[in-house]
Formats: structure tokens, sequence, C-alpha cells
């Protein structure tokens, strides 16, 4: 009986020792799994905590971009509605000439009949000299009118002149500042492209330009340097939108299109 009792605890030993181990086994490899968890949720904090960061660069430069568009588009509208401005001021104006020099050209004719007549006048004996005097005042009445209608076509004029100077002025800028070329070459590490736009293309230092690549906005670079037929420019900081990059062969546009007067 003692003999029994020695086995059946040396088996229960065994057991519980087999068992100790079976759960030690399988703490550690609850542990090992929670640890893997862990850094797994560590990474995925940190990839979110990416994404939200990212997310938000995203949404300042789509704003950003919104609120340059929206400038773009005040001043393009304030352009439009100048250039309209000018056309019409320079139609009323020489309206106004037209006008004034028909008037000229009536008052010289009515001279003319009026000299005739007071020249025949004069060749009469016994004609009376108040109506001779009558004519002269008349005449006189007249070129006065002429000289007066004369300086307001040439005030007109002057007008006219000035107002097409502001015009042509504006639109010679305007096609300076008009540009539609491609990128050659982008340098990531310098963070600088080589546009196939140069000073023959009326391109100078400081020029900003649009990056696009279909109907996609991709950013903004700066001209830095200007050879004859390529430039250099930057690309300018905080304009690419997360998950974009500037690539060979994307468009560059000015920034302020062209408007038609």
């Amino acid at each position: 009986m003692g003999k029994i009792l020695v086995i059946v605890s040396i088996i229960i030993t065994a057991a519980t020792a087999a068992l100790g181990y079976i759960n030690r086994t399988h703490l550690q490899e609850t542990s090992d799994v929670l640890d893997t968890t862990k850094d797994n949720l560590a990474k995925t904090t940190a990839t979110l905590a990416k994404t939200e960061k990212d997310l938000k660069s995203t949404k300042e430069t789509l704003q950003s971009t919104i609120a340059e568009k929206e400038q773009i588009t005040a001043e393009l509208n304030t352009t439009r509605s100048d250039l309209k401005r000018t056309r019409d001021e320079v139609t009323t104006l020489n309206t106004q000439i037209a006008e004034k020099t028909a008037e000229i050209e009536a008052k010289l004719a009515e001279n003319a009949g009026l000299k005739t007549e007071l020249e025949a006048l004069r060749g009469k004996e016994g004609e009376s000299g108040g109506k001779i005097k009558d004519l002269e005042n008349q005449i006189a009445e007249n070129k006065l009118v002429i000289s007066k209608l004369e300086g307001d076509v040439s005030d007109a004029r002057g007008k006219v002149s000035a107002l097409t100077k502001e015009k042509n002025d504006r639109k010679e800028l305007q096609r300076k500042n008009n540009f539609d070329g491609r990128v050659l070459a982008v340098n990531q590490a310098w963070n600088f492209v080589v546009l196939n736009l140069g000073d023959r293309n009326g391109i100078t230092n400081n020029v900003e330009m649009l990056v696009k690549r279909g109907g996609q906005l991709v950013g903004k670079v700066r001209v830095t340097s200007v050879e004859p037929s390529t430039s250099i420019a930057d690309i300018v900081s905080g304009s690419i939108p997360g998950g974009l990059s500037v690539q060979p062969g994307d468009q560059v546009v000015s920034i302020y299109e062209e408007v038609k007067d």
C-alpha cells in the first residue's frame, strides 16, 4: 500500500511539474504575443499620427491654394473690370471726338459762307455797315467756338492716348507674366528644377509659376537663375501636398492667366 502511495505521489508530482511547464510556456507565449501587439500598436499609433500630420499639412496647403486662387480670381476680375472701364472710356471719348470734329467742320463751313457773304457786302456801295459788323462778329464768335472745340478734341485725344498706353502697358506686363512650359529635370536633394523657359521667353528672376500634372495642381516654383532658353527654379516650400512631388515633364504655367480685353 505504501508503495502505491509513493507511485501515485510521484505521478502527481510529475503531472504538476508538467502542468507548470506548460503553463509557463503558455504564459511566455502570451507575453510574447502581448509584446508584439504592443509593438504593432505603437507602430500603428505612430503611423496614424504621421497620417494625421500629413492630412493636416495637406489641408493647410489646400486652404492656402484655395485662398491664393480666390485672390488671383479677384485680381483677374479687377483687371477685367479695369480693361472694360478703359475700353468704355475710350469708346466714349472717341464718340465725343467724332461729334466735336463734326461741329468744327460745320463751324468752318459756316464761317466760309459768312466770309463769302461778307466779301460780297463789302463790294456793294451804300451797304449798311451794321450788317457787315454783324457778320464780322459772327465770324469771330465762330472762331472762338472752333478754338474751344479744337481744345476739347485735343484733350480727348490726349486722354485716349493715355488710356490706350495704360491698357497696352497692362497687357504687355501680363504677356511677360504669362508662361507655359515644362520641367526638364528635378533635383530632389537640393529642391530645385530646370525649366525649358528662359530669357528668350521673357522669364525673369523671382517669377513664381504653378506646377501642374494634367488638371492637378502639384505645387509652385520660384525662378532663381535665367539662361537664354532655360531657367532654374526653387520648389516653393510648403506648396507640395503630401504624397506628391514635382516630376520631369510636369507643366509649368504662370499664376496669372491671360485676360482678354
